[in-house]
């Protein structure tokens, strides 16, 4: 016996390559043919029929002779039916079968009526509050005091603005008799929109020769003395200046200088105490009592007024 020649191999992320060109390519060619149909498949040419009962492809002998086990005779048993006539379909009642003749008859219990009853409001509720009276009780110093001038001031409605303008009324109105005219072949064939050529896309041709073509006339003619002026290119303005780099060169100054202490003290970041400390704190939020003797200067109260519109 002559020893065959053991075929290279190779091995790539630890997992061994073994290359069989000519067996693999006839294996691949082998899989890649299309499976023959049966023979009773080739001669069966009837058409097929949506609704009827028959099968797509003949059942063999076998098949139409077989006998199914108790399994499977246990398995295709329908599901029983456990509330009577009714038959559910999705978690819902159909009414394909028929219904008990007193279920449309059936009155509810004293119990599901008496919870189905509105919630009723208390007497004492409603002898305190009429329908004229706001929801919650108003105590007495509320109904007897007097409003600010800031409040007469901010209850005052919007006004309207000087340059609102009502919605104008219909210009023309149309007759009952131009509404119910007939418009005659000639005036359709006149509302027809014109049809033009498609003159979107043009044969460029050379790459010299112009995109669109341009009429003799066009091409002749000396433009006027106000198309010139126009023509002229935007000027930009005098006071323009141009954008700033955004690198700026650091100056030898900055480079070398010193911070004074000042500098450095203000440079701290503030130290604050953490929120989880903050929150057993009584005093974390003590206002002091300079702060509430302040007294709002008139600038401020020129900033807080609202701005009139």
């Amino acid at each position: 016996m002559v020893q065959q020649a053991e075929e290279p191999e190779q091995y790539h992320c630890g997992t061994r390559v073994s290359y069989f060109c000519s067996y693999s390519s006839d294996r691949i060619r082998e899989l890649a043919r299309p499976k023959k149909p049966k023979a009773a498949w080739e001669n069966y040419s009837s058409r097929l029929e949506w609704g009827n009962q028959e099968t797509i492809w003949p059942l063999s002998l076998s098949a139409l002779t077989a006998r199914p086990t108790p399994r499977i005779m246990f398995l295709a048993k329908p599901k029983k039916i456990f509330n009577g006539d009714l038959q559910r379909s999705c978690g819902r009642m159909s009414e394909i079968w028929q219904r008990p003749p007193l279920m449309d008859l059936a009155l509810p219990s004293p119990r599901i009526l008496k919870l189905a009853e509105p919630k009723k409001y208390q007497t004492a509720y409603l002898k305190q509050r009429p329908r004229s009276s706001p929801e919650w009780p108003m105590p007495t110093a509320a109904l007897t005091c007097e409003a600010s001038q800031r409040v007469l001031e901010l209850a005052r409605p919007k006004s309207v603005h000087p340059g609102f303008v009502l919605d104008r009324k219909v210009e023309t109105q149309i007759t009952d008799t131009a509404r119910m005219t007939l418009t005659p072949p000639r005036t359709q064939r006149l509302a027809q929109p014109k049809i033009q050529k498609n003159t979107l896309c043009y044969d460029r041709g050379s790459p010299e020769s112009m995109i669109r073509p341009v009429s003799r006339s066009a091409q002749q003619a000396v433009a006027s003395v106000r198309t010139l002026e126009l023509a002229k290119a935007k000027v930009v303005s005098p006071e323009y200046l141009p954008v700033h780099d955004t690198e700026r060169p650091v100056t030898k100054a900055a480079k070398h200088a010193v911070t004074t202490p000042r500098i450095e003290e203000l440079s701290q970041p503030c130290k604050r105490p953490t929120a989880n400390l903050a929150q057993f704190d009584p005093d974390a939020f003590l206002v002091k009592e300079s702060a509430k003797k302040a007294v709002c200067s008139s600038r401020l109260q020129k900033l807080a007024r609202p701005i009139e519109r």
